[in-house]
């Protein structure tokens, strides 16, 4: 029974691997979209918290446009792609980031938003409006260049 004690202990005090990883520093940098093209830097909110902002959008998908023209607020439409606030709004939890908000510049919606850190150089950025979810593997741009990401679930 003690070493089953010691051996509890012992586990309990072993970190979680890249999901409990999931600090500012782990996710800090730049990274891949999938589906969008686009490059989006994660930085300091200036509070703890992750804030991401687009720093250069694939014009094929962007249609050549440099301007949030799809912003359903119309005084937000003049704002320029680069530099934009994508994500913002996320509390620390044990699995990750969490109630945050994710702006999707090429239909103008913002959805309810979860990340966290499944590898080193993997991040799970997950979106909903009401009950319709998708998840993204974003790839670190250090690491990308090489191999692509690909990876897209609905849920």
């Amino acid at each position: 029974m003690r070493r089953f004690a010691a051996l509890s202990i012992a586990v309990s005090m072993v970190p979680a691997g890249p999901a409990g990883a999931n600090g500012l520093a782990a996710i800090a940098g730049d990274w891949r979209t999938v589906r969008h093209g686009a490059e989006v830097r994660i930085t300091d909110c200036g509070d703890g918290s992750p804030c991401g902002f687009l720093v250069s959008v694939d014009d094929e998908i962007s249609g050549g446009r440099s301007r949030d023209e799809n912003n359903r607020d119309p005084a937000l439409r003049g704002r320029p792609l680069d530099g934009l606030p994508i994500l913002w709004g996320y509390s620390r939890n044990e699995d990750g980031w969490r109630d945050g908000r994710l702006y999707n510049p090429e239909t103008g919606q913002t959805f309810r938003s979860a990340m966290d850190l499944v590898a080193r150089d993997r991040l799970r950025v997950k979106g909903c409006l009401g009950p319709f979810c998708r998840t993204q593997v974003w790839t670190r741009i250090a690491d990308s260049e090489a191999a692509p990401n690909k990876e897209e679930t609905n849920e």
